[in-house]
């Protein structure tokens, strides 16, 4: 009886959701406090402690602070620090430990461990020497500023309790609705058949599904299932199978049109419209897939690696004269927000219910009552997983604007960098990373833009290109070693060592720690250009990744000599630098070396010919 009521209140939080952003609108000092208030419901009552008894007095503790929250919040702004009284002092800090707790069930110590060194350093900042001190603010004054709008409850946890939340429940109903495996069914059909097929579908399919799902991990859980165990049926070492799948699903997150609502939150946070940001992403995500796709190639060749039997292949006419009706509210959703400029939560309501409406229509994909109720008890869990940490991040971006650390931290990575570009975005890029570790894209990218997006935009970095830079690095911690939750999750479905796997994964993903610099240093790749230099900087930078990935599998053709390798690997670099010149040699040196192995195979071959026929 206890878990029912604990799965009514997860769908009572996404129908809220569903039902306040679109039918009837609460103002913010309603809206966030409530959504607030409901996760700390589920956090407390789902992600359970070993002591039950403290599950119970901090679910009464959150009912209450965050109910007050929702009755004060408006008075607690009007007192300003001043007239703060002190059920404001005592609900405030119970409520920043409530939060630092309910995200450390969510997703972990990391985020709550930086939350709490930056209320500490909100408190007792001026204490300490140098550049780092603040002029010091009383606590009242700072626990105004993170229990309102400037902390908790501000534009990170509106953002995600809006656009982030609600395309958490499409998800949801998509993968109730079947979308899902018509994926995977269509990317076994497409690429299958080809050399490395299991491993290209695994590609293919995960980056359809992870610009929907937002999650690389649960992505990674999903299509993993069903793409490692059948790599390495036909061979695949099971490191490889995990790192394949965690790549495709960590550049799931970087694919328009959803890229984990990151481009809802750029474009809120940029005040563009939706479509600037998934044109300025498209042709990275291509770039991206593309060599993931070709390494897979290469490693395949190299192992000699065959593809699927045709009589384990989907027909895909047939699959979709079948199922494709399906795939109807994703084209809807792309042509509401591309076409006709629809908000994004209206577009996602729109396509919600043209899956449901055609799920009616087929009896294998029909849902009943109870399935759409564990759907919307699944969205609720992928809400809070949001917004107990993104209101964490609050914390420290409402720190990071009390006392101006941001500023600091700011003129740090210049002067580290010596007024390079090249050495501030490798800086930028590291911690990026670091910012990511563990948590969920749309956190890291929101504490992470806080800080760094001011120094690329003072460097002379457009603002698109800058988000960009700083969104991709943080989609990338889930694969980059050390802590790599989506390598972890694929290892442990394959059976293979974890840190092995998140290894291969980044060397897999090598386009993506690349491309944040192509194109910071050539806006063309963003689209920001005449067509004829869109199409000459795709060309190069294709060419570019590709002698990198040929330099990483030391295969072209057959099989690449270390100097070979190296040779390739230099000019993928010179590629990078964005002069005519340094162009011009890069594709001389891989035309050289790709006729020459293209040369010896065609001789290789020939010998072998006629070796049978002598034999």
């Amino acid at each position: 009886m206890k878990d029912v009521s604990f799965k009514l209140a997860g769908v009572v939080l996404s129908l809220f959701v569903v039902w306040t952003l679109n039918f009837y609108p609460l103002g913010p000092d309603l809206f966030r406090p409530a959504i607030v208030l409901l996760s700390a419901i589920i956090i407390f009552t789902v992600y359970k402690s070993k002591f039950r008894w403290l599950d119970y007095i901090l679910l009464i503790l959150g009912v209450i602070t965050f109910g007050y929250a929702l009755r004060e919040i408006e008075g607690i702004l009007d007192r300003a620090g001043i007239f703060t009284t002190n059920l404001d002092l005592i609900f405030g800090t119970l409520a920043i430990l409530l939060i630092l707790e309910m995200t450390r069930r969510t997703v972990g110590i990391a985020l709550p461990v930086i939350g709490l060194l930056f209320f500490l350093y909100a408190v007792y900042g001026h204490m300490l020497p140098g550049d780092l001190a603040h002029n010091g603010y009383s606590y009242k004054r700072v626990i105004t500023a993170l229990f309102t709008y400037n902390g908790i409850f501000g534009m990170p946890l509106a953002v995600a309790a809006t656009f982030v939340a609600m395309f958490i429940v499409f998800a949801a109903i998509l993968e109730l609705t079947g979308v899902g495996k018509i994926f995977l069914d269509l990317s076994k059909g497409i690429a299958g058949r080809t050399r490395g097929g299991p491993a290209k579908m695994a590609t293919l399919a995960s980056a359809l599904f992870g610009s929907i799902s937002g999650s690389a991990v649960a992505n990674v859980a999903s299509t993993g299932s069903f793409t490692i165990p059948m790599m390495k049926k036909l061979g695949y070492k099971g490191t490889f199978a995990a790192a394949v799948e965690s790549a495709a699903s960590t550049g799931g997150q970087i694919m328009p049109p959803i890229m984990a609502a990151g481009a809802f939150l750029m474009a809120d946070i940029l005040g563009v419209p939706y479509s600037e940001i998934m044109k300025a992403a498209l042709i990275p995500a291509i770039l991206y897939f593309v060599t993931i796709w070709f390494s897979i190639d290469l490693r395949s060749a190299r192992r000699n690696l065959k593809g699927l039997p045709a009589n384990e292949l989907p027909n895909v006419k047939k699959l979709l004269l079948k199922d494709g009706m399906m795939l109807i509210p994703l084209l809807v959703l792309i042509i509401e927000l591309a076409v006709f400029k629809v908000s994004p939560i209206r577009a996602a309501l729109i396509a919600i219910f043209i899956s449901l409406i055609l799920s009616l229509f087929s009896k294998q994909r029909r849902p009943n009552i109870k399935g759409i109720y564990d759907s919307l008890f699944e969205a609720s869990k992928g809400i809070v997983s949001i917004i107990a940490p993104v209101a964490c991040a609050g914390i420290v971006i409402g720190v990071i604007g009390l006392t101006g650390v941001g500023g600091k931290i700011a003129s740090a990575v210049i002067s580290l960098s010596g007024g390079s570009l090249f050495i501030a975005l490798v800086l930028a890029m590291v911690t990026a990373i670091i910012f990511g570790m563990g948590l969920p894209t749309t956190v890291s990218y929101l504490l992470v833009v806080a800080v760094l997006a001011p120094v690329l935009s003072e460097l002379g970095i457009a603002p698109i290109a800058a988000h960009l830079f700083i969104f991709y690095y943080a989609c990338l911690s889930g694969i980059t070693p050390p802590v790599a939750l989506a390598a972890y999750t694929g290892a442990n479905i394959a059976g293979a060592p974890p840190m092995k796997t998140a290894f291969e994964a980044s060397r897999l993903a090598i386009a993506a720690y690349v491309l944040p610099f192509l194109f910071v240093l050539e806006p063309a790749l963003l689209m920001n250009g005449s067509g004829a230099e869109v199409i000459v900087q795709t060309t190069i930078a294709m060419v570019g990744i590709l002698a990198l990935a040929s330099s990483l599998e030391g295969w072209l053709f057959g099989e690449l000599s270390r100097l070979k390798r190296g040779i390739l690997f230099t000019a993928s670099i010179i590629l990078i630098i964005p002069e005519w010149v340094t162009d011009i040699i890069g594709i001389l040196l891989l035309v050289v070396i790709a006729s020459l192995q293209f040369i010896k195979s065609r001789s290789s071959q020939y010998s072998n010919n006629d070796s049978k026929m002598e034999t």
